[in-house]
């Protein structure tokens, strides 16, 4: 008996679907990354968050190159978050560059200065300045600029909060751009940029004003106002002005507008989540991210763990003001914390530098230093003190910890707000602090039950995923490099205001309309003349 062939027991289709679907899809090789570090004003959180990516690209094979301006410095950046480097000059001292460090420190807390309007506008001024300072370096340096056209990059990855040069960048060396919002929106990237319409009825939009979703009408006053008002004038001088003078000078993609080149973005991985924030309309390139840099929890130092564990059933709390700010500069404000701190069952772990506050009770341990998301999945946590950091704030929702928030500038009061509205923790005014003010905040979240069940709900919520932000991050950019990101646009910024509003169909339908209503009433009168004219007739022929 002859051999038979498996080709002869199944359908030569059956073989060639067989065949395909072990055929791997599209596969993409190590890209090429730009990862900018021009900014003399961003911060180490700032960097953390962005490296923390640009590390797991690195991991899974992606080329990263480090744009640094000279001694800017490297503060946040984790290991193993980028292969290569081109650092380009900076015509600072470093006398200069440390007196720029201190004033901008100070003008993160302008809104709790005693500084005239003047003096406030001042220190905005050269705030911007500083954030624009290397981009202006790298442009005049054309040795760094062809060695990053050699490079042939694939993507460039920006983080911005308040300046707008890499995405100047990326129009110029005319390559894909990513951006990672570390919080909801920034003034140089939101909705009203990307495209996406998010309706000021029932979307808080600033970024600092603390506002809840549930608006009465006074408050949606508020948030159109300042969506409309004081949006566009920070965006006329933190994109339009700087970026504009920038393209001039150099002469840049003039083609485009500052705002056009912001909306060259591909892609944009957002830092939130809707276990915390309002929902709200997205679109397919809008991604959250949120909980991207939250870590498996690692066991504590050996005395941060007796010191915990001596507090049993009644837990701990977290007391930390983020990574700019190390402690309450007033030492009144300092010393009544520490007293309310004596009073309490509960232990606390509290992040302080300067000298030790005259009430520190025995159950407070005070350090320069805290592994604050270790804390934070600890089981005996009970309770976060915080200034409100978007990082912070998001690892506290994802352990399902309640929050006292003590905003101080930026982002943080439209943080603290979404907190309060969640029903996860309250909000005390850091200007109008006081002893009796603080006590009631803390005894408030410890002693209300509420608090801790919405907290472990938000926590469910935001644990709840299909996958982790990290890997989805991940993802999105490398399908970006892929295929590009035109099928994941809306086509919002390629219309004008009265197309994209449909301003010009309501005229025409009120045209229309209003053209009836003139018909209507014209054949009205006619008709009301012609039977007038009618009865006339026939009331002349009666007589």
């Amino acid at each position: 008996m002859t051999g038979v062939s498996p080709s002869s027991l199944w359908p030569r289709p059956f073989w060639m679907l067989l065949v395909f679907a072990f055929l791997p899809g599209p596969v993409i090789e190590a890209a090429r990354f730009l990862l900018p570090a021009t900014s003399l004003a961003s911060t180490r959180s700032h960097y953390m968050g962005l490296s923390t990516i640009s590390r797991e690209l690195v991991i899974r094979g992606h080329d990263v190159t480090l744009l640094l301006l000279d001694r800017r410095g490297t503060a946040g950046m984790l290991e193993g978050s980028y292969t290569d480097n081109i650092t380009y000059p900076n015509s600072k001292s470093d006398e200069e560059l440390s007196a720029i460090q201190q004033d901008i420190l100070s003008s993160m807390d302008l809104g709790h200065s005693n500084l005239t309007i003047s003096q406030i506008f001042k220190k905005m001024g050269d705030f911007y300045s500083y954030m624009n300072f290397g981009c202006y370096e790298l442009f005049r340096h054309e040795e760094s600029l062809q060695k990053l056209k050699k490079k042939k990059f694939d993507m460039v990855l920006s983080s911005p909060v308040i300046d707008a040069c890499d995405s100047l960048i990326s129009a110029y060396l005319n390559v894909s751009l990513t951006v990672i919002t570390g919080t909801r929106r920034t003034p140089t990237f939101n909705e009203d940029i990307f495209g996406i319409p998010v309706p000021s009825s029932y979307t808080p939009y600033s970024f600092a004003v603390s506002l809840p979703s549930n608006m009465n009408f006074w408050q949606r006053v508020v948030n159109f106002v300042t969506r409309y008002t004081i949006h566009p004038v920070l965006e006329y001088f933190t994109i339009t002005v700087p970026i504009g003078r920038l393209q001039a000078m150099y002469d840049i993609r003039r083609e485009l507008s500052p705002k056009q080149l912001l909306q060259r973005a591909d892609l944009w991985l957002c830092h939130t989540t809707f276990a915390l924030d309002s929902a709200r309309p997205i679109s397919p390139n809008w991604v959250p991210v949120a909980g991207y840099t939250t870590k498996a929890v690692k066991p504590l130092p050996q005395k941060l763990e007796a010191f915990i564990e001596g507090s049993g059933e009644d837990g701990f709390i977290i007391f930390a003001l983020g990574s700019m700010v190390a402690s309450i500069s007033d030492e009144s404000v300092t010393n009544a914390i520490a007293k309310v701190f004596s009073e309490l069952k509960q232990r606390v772990v509290w992040r302080y530098v300067g000298p030790t506050p005259a009430n520190l009770g025995n159950n407070t341990l005070i350090s320069d230093w805290l592994p604050q998301s270790d804390l934070l999945g600890h089981p005996k946590a009970r309770l976060l003190i915080y200034h409100g950091g978007s990082a912070g704030v998001h690892e506290a929702v994802y352990f399902g910890v309640p929050m006292v928030i003590m905003p101080l500038f930026g982002d943080q009061p439209a943080n603290a707000a979404a907190v309060a509205d969640r029903g996860l923790g309250v909000v005390i005014d850091r200007s109008t602090i006081t002893e009796d003010k603080f006590r009631k905040a803390v005894r408030q979240v410890l002693d209300d039950p509420r608090y801790k069940i919405n907290a472990a709900k938000a926590s469910a919520i935001f644990q709840d995923d299909l996958m982790k932000p990290l890997d989805r991050a991940i993802f999105w950019i490398e399908h970006v490099v892929k295929f590009g990101g035109a099928h994941l646009r809306t086509r919002a910024n390629d219309l004008n205001f009265i197309t994209r509003n449909c301003l010009d169909v309501l005229a025409v339908i009120m045209a229309s309309v209003l053209l009836t209503m003139h018909v209507f009433v014209r054949l009205c009168r006619l008709l009301a003349r012609c039977c007038c004219a009618r009865n006339r007739g026939q009331k002349v022929k009666a007589d």
